[in-house]
C-alpha cells in the first residue's frame, strides 16, 4: 500500500521531484533530524536512496546552509513552495528539497548515482504489456525490501474501458490470473483490478485524465520468489 500511495502522488505530475536517492549521506544543518524512507530505490534505471527531514531552521536558513556548504557548485531551483539545492559530487548528484513547515521546515534529501556516459538506456515498463502509443512516466522498484516491489505509471489516449480490456487480456495471456472481481462499470472514470501469478500480486488502477487515461501498476514480489 505504501508503494501504491507514493506512486499515486506522481500520477499526472511527471515533472514533480522524485523522493528517491542513492546510497550516500547528505550533511545535516543544526536542529535537523532525518529519517530513512527506503534502503534502495531504482527509479527509471537510476540507483537512489530516500530520506526525509524535519528542521527547526526556516526554509531560507536550510537553503543558505547548503549554499554555503557547496559554494559555487550549488544549484538552486524553485518549484511552487519548495526550494531545491543540488550539486554534483563525483559520480553522484546530491539534492535537498525543502519547504516551510510550522515554525521550521521539512523536506527530502539524498543523492542519485549518475549513470556512465556509455550506459544503455533503461527499458521502462519492461516485461509489462503496453498498448500502442503508451508513454511510461515512472518505473520504480524496491529490490532490497523484505517483499520486493515495483510500481509503473503509464499514460495513453485510450479510455479506461479500453485500457482495462487490453491489460486484462494480455496479463492473462502472460500467466496472470484474476485475483478479484475485476469488473468495472462501463464508462466509469476509474477501475481497480487485481491479479496473481505464483507468489506475485498485482494491483492495476486505470483512471481517466484530460487526454486519455493513466494506468498505475503496483507489483509485490515481481520476480515471483
Amino acid at each position: 500500500m505504501k508503494r501504491l500511495l507514493l506512486a499515486g502522488l506522481s500520477m499526472g505530475c511527471s515533472l514533480c521531484v522524485v523522493v528517491a536517492w542513492a546510497q550516500t549521506d547528505v550533511p545535516l544543518p543544526p536542529q535537523t533530524r532525518r529519517a530513512q524512507v527506503a534502503h534502495r530505490i531504482v527509479y527509471n534505471g537510476l540507483d537512489m536512496h530516500a530520506s526525509v527531514f524535519r528542521s527547526g531552521l526556516s526554509q531560507a536558513q536550510v537553503v543558505d546552509y547548503y549554499k554555503q556548504l557547496w559554494g559555487k557548485q550549488a544549484v538552486v531551483n524553485t518549484i511552487q513552495a519548495s526550494q531545491i539545492v543540488g550539486h554534483r559530487d563525483g559520480d553522484y548528484y546530491v539534492t535537498v528539497q525543502v519547504t516551510g513547515y510550522g515554525g521550521g521546515s521539512k523536506g527530502t534529501m539524498g543523492t542519485i548515482r549518475l549513470p556512465a556516459a556509455d550506459a544503455p538506456r533503461p527499458v521502462l515498463g519492461g516485461g509489462l504489456p503496453q498498448p500502442d502509443n503508451t508513454r511510461v512516466i515512472n518505473d520504480i522498484s524496491y529490490p532490497d525490501d523484505p517483499t520486493p516491489a515495483r510500481t509503473v505509471l503509464m499514460m495513453n489516449a485510450l479510455s479506461v474501458d479500453q485500457n482495462t480490456d487490453y491489460f486484462r487480456s494480455h496479463l492473462i495471456a502472460n500467466g496472470w490470473k484474476d485475483a478479484g472481481a475485476n469488473q468495472c462499470a462501463s464508462g466509469a472514470g476509474n477501475c481497480v483490478m487485481q491479479f496473481g501469478r505464483g507468489k506475485s500480486r498485482m494491483v492495476l488502477i486505470a483512471e481517466s485524465g484530460k487526454a486519455g487515461s493513466q494506468v498505475l501498476i503496483n507489483i509485490l514480489d515481481p520476480a515471483g520468489n
